[in-house]
């Protein structure tokens, strides 16, 4: 009887090593692919338009050890752009950060766009968790758009959270203060 549960103990191991390993070889053959689909995405052109107005791409920021310095800082900033037009003159800087207050679901991922003369361009969730119909209004244009023209100078205290979806309203708001703490104590000349 021993013999048997060692046995079976065996053969359910060997699945589970197998197992792990074959997901382990397709998460490092796949993250490649799924970065440049993030990306890619990042570079469509209704997110271009949503963060920052006339801008065609977003290019990485030229300055690589002011990122390394902002991400040994924090940690729920992601990636620092610059955004241009088509003739490839920057308009602003894009941010993309988490949220520092966990949503319903958990942290969001917001593209938050800085003018240079330090006004919210605009705003788009790039993920979420939260709730379909109501913490996912925060997807939203009518609720983004309160944000846009915002002073980046000081975090933003006062807004109108969604009825319903306090938490999630919340959670977006500590992505865009985080965008702007960024701005300020790195990027504001």
């Amino acid at each position: 009887m021993k013999n048997n549960y060692v046995r079976l103990g065996g053969i359910l191991f060997l699945i589970a090593a197998v197992s792990a390993g074959l997901l382990a070889f397709l998460n490092d053959t796949t993250k490649d692919l799924i970065a440049q689909n993030e990306a890619m995405a990042s570079m469509d052109p209704a997110v271009l338009e949503s963060v920052m107005p006339g801008a065609t791409m977003f290019n990485d920021y030229a300055d690589t050890a002011l990122v390394d310095a902002i991400k040994a800082e924090n940690d729920k900033f992601v990636n620092l752009q610059m955004a241009v037009d088509a003739s490839g003159s920057e308009l602003g800087t894009v941010i993309r950060t988490l949220s520092t207050v966990p949503g319903y679901g958990g942290d969001m991922e917001l593209f938050v766009g800085i003018s240079p003369d330090g006004k919210i361009t605009g705003v788009n969730v790039v993920a979420h968790s939260e709730t379909s119909g109501l913490g996912s209004r925060t997807t939203e244009p009518e609720f983004q758009s309160q944000f846009i023209g915002k002073d980046a100078s000081v975090e933003i205290v006062e807004f109108d959270a969604l009825t319903g979806a306090t938490k999630s309203s919340k959670s977006f708001l500590s992505a865009v203060n985080n965008a702007i703490n960024i701005y300020n104590q790195h990027l504001k000349k």
